[in-house]
């Protein structure tokens, strides 16, 4: 039985969609490039927003037409959707042959095995998988890079966020079986670990005796891997210490911190644990250290109770810090947060205008530093052939994370899956085109 899988949503859902292919050539089963071609069809979902939702949905209907007119005989959805609303898939979308939530990734092989026709796969099981260096993954992108899971879950309790009910409480991954993994990639040819969780810095407190991520970090530079990149740094769990040994380790010199907003009253009303003044004071202290440091965020509006006081008070925020790469979400009300309760709910067209606001602010405050790399020469991990056309290849800065930062579009003749110096030639917004220095 031939199988394809399509995997939406974040890198974190992408790991899980490699294990589950892993696992499932390791059982035999011959994979398909194309939906069309498969008997098997699974779609592993994301369910973070509404959008992530509908996203899951209209996927999910569109794969289930290829039950009448393909090849398909088995559509299977897992992940965060299935986790959080596996009772009403199997009630409201009849399609659906089986399901798996996130908790239970290994059951995947079993499920396909014995899927067809059956609905009573529903898990409401708690989250509590975390895969080891000995799970088989099946690498998807053509890239030199790769996501890693260093741990599962989050216990922060923001007031907006649903994860912890479908991902469950903070899970570590020991520093050595992490490490195991990263030299794995190594060999596989990867060139750069980006380290992903929900909560990165939260990384190895309920593993007594394990190390914090200051000692994850530090084991990693041990490795033969070139570019090391943590991602989602909450801002709360960060001290002088922790900075002090980041900036040792052999990391790229990156920072993504999600701040989420620039007003105290509605970080308080979040439950961020952090305020402004000590944002700022952080970011501060990572650029002193980090010569060089590209600082990313996300930030949050029409949360609700966000005056207009409040707007400006964020807009400020984001012109005082001067962030090198900026992400803008709307509030998405979502079902059992406490947020919900809230008064003062933004209408949703007000927190359109505002996250607009805010892209136009960053564009603006960032044009003339994009500008000034014009001239300069990079060192680019060459990620494979363009897009485009008009380009070889394209590839990325350091300061470039994956699907999010933008790329170096790369004139000439360029090697896939090497570094290579390039002097960048034009610059076009977060975009940049190059050749050899």
């Amino acid at each position: 039985m031939k199988v394809h899988l399509t995997t939406l949503g974040c890198p974190k859902n992408q790991v899980d969609s490699e294990l589950m292919l892993g696992m499932l050539a390791q059982a035999g089963f011959p994979l398909a490039e194309r939906p069309d071609d498969a008997e098997c069809l699974i779609v592993n979902t994301c369910a973070f927003i509404d959008r992530a939702r509908q996203e899951s949905i209209d996927t999910i209907l569109e794969l289930a037409e290829l039950k009448e007119r393909g090849s398909c005989r088995t559509l299977i959805v897992t992940g965060c959707l299935t986790q959080r609303y596996g009772k009403e898939i199997l009630r409201e979308l009849p399609e659906v042959d089986g399901i798996l939530g996130t908790s239970e990734l290994e059951r995947v092989v079993d499920l396909v095995t014995q899927a067809a026709g059956r609905q009573d796969w529903a898990t409401g099981a708690p989250p509590g998988y975390l895969y080891d260096a000995t799970t088989p993954r099946l690498l998807t992108g053509r890239v030199p890079y790769a996501y890693v899971k260093i741990a599962e879950g989050c216990d922060m309790g923001c007031t907006f966020c649903a994860i912890p009910q479908f991902r469950g409480r903070h899970r570590s991954r020991p520093i050595g079986d992490i490490v195991r993994e990263v030299e794995a990639l190594s060999k596989r040819g990867v060139l750069e670990a980006i380290l992903v969780s929900q909560d990165t810095l939260a990384y190895g407190r309920d593993l007594p005796g394990n190390g914090d991520i200051a000692d994850l970090l530090l084991a990693l530079s041990d490795t033969r891997i070139p570019w090391i990149r943590p991602m989602y740094l909450h801002p709360a769990h960060v001290n002088e210490r922790l900075i002090e040994r980041w900036a040792r380790a052999r990391v790229v010199p990156y920072v993504d911190m999600p701040v989420q907003h620039g007003d105290d009253g509605v970080l308080r009303a979040m439950r961020r644990a952090v305020t402004v003044r000590r944002m700022k004071e952080v970011i501060a202290r990572f650029r002193a250290a980090i010569p060089g440091v590209t600082v990313r965020t996300t930030v949050l509006v029409g949360f609700p109770g966000e005056s207009e006081q409040a707007f400006e008070n964020l807009l400020g925020f984001v012109e005082d810090v001067g962030f090198d790469r900026l992400g803008v979400f709307t509030y998405s009300p979502e079902d059992g947060t406490s947020s919900l309760a809230l008064p003062d709910q933004v209408p949703a067209e007000a927190a359109r205008e505002r996250a607009q606001a805010v892209e136009d602010l960053q564009e603006r405050l960032v044009w003339d530093r994009q500008q000034a790399l014009a001239g300069t020469v990079q060192e680019v991990l060459v990620d494979g052939r363009s897009q485009d056309p008009a380009f070889s290849c394209e590839g990325r800065t350091a300061g470039q994370a994956p699907e999010i930062d933008g790329v170096v579009y790369l004139r000439g003749r360029f090697t896939p899956g090497t570094f290579a110096r390039t002097r960048i030639i034009e610059v076009q917004g977060y975009e940049l085109v190059g050749e050899r220095a």
